[in-house]
């Protein structure tokens, strides 16, 4: 093989590893971001969620962990607790309404999973006896995240706005 072409290789096979380490770094700044993403929202809760709730307060699932564990499977107590943010209060504009509690699920980018996990958890909840409703909230969202959202009344938090509210007390409350 000649001298050119082994340096051809050398600098592909460089170019290919370059790519693939920018590629993981971009993964670990997504993780990253959506991990401070979601304890932005804890820590500023009344400032996200005050407006849809009163008396609203960021709750420990584990807090909940008798009456979870009396109702549900090991692995769904388990997965319950992978929530990333769980939300309660009065809903501010309906002064007679029961308390809910929002089965948040935060990512930059909210995609479609993220939709099915908050859905899948807030069930789980419901299951236990709260009126819990999925909510997602993210900085951005894929089309497909917003069609599910809308089609499966999930609540959807993004730029400080709430989408399918009032729908989703209707449904879930």
């Amino acid at each position: 093989m000649s001298s050119a072409g082994s340096h051809s290789r050398l600098l592909v096979e460089t170019v290919q590893a370059l790519t693939d380490s920018v590629r993981g770094l971009k993964d670990v700044v997504g993780d990253l971001n959506g991990k401070l993403l979601a304890l932005t929202y804890r820590d500023r809760v009344g400032a996200y969620f005050g407006p849809l709730l009163r008396r609203v307060r960021a709750v420990e699932a584990v807090t909940l962990e008798d009456e979870l564990e009396a109702h549900l499977s090991h692995e769904e107590f388990k997965d319950v607790l992978l929530l990333d943010l769980l939300v309660s209060g009065r809903p501010r504009h309906l002064p007679e309404a029961d308390e809910v509690w929002l089965a948040v699920e935060v990512s930059s980018v909210v995609d479609r999973e993220d939709v099915t996990r908050a859905r899948r958890r807030a069930e789980l909840l419901r299951r236990a006896g709260y009126r819990a409703v999925p909510t997602v909230a993210g900085e951005k969202a894929t089309l497909g995240a917003e069609d599910d959202a809308r089609q499966h009344t999930v609540v959807m938090l993004q730029d400080g706005r709430a989408y399918f509210w009032n729908e989703a007390l209707q449904v879930w409350a």
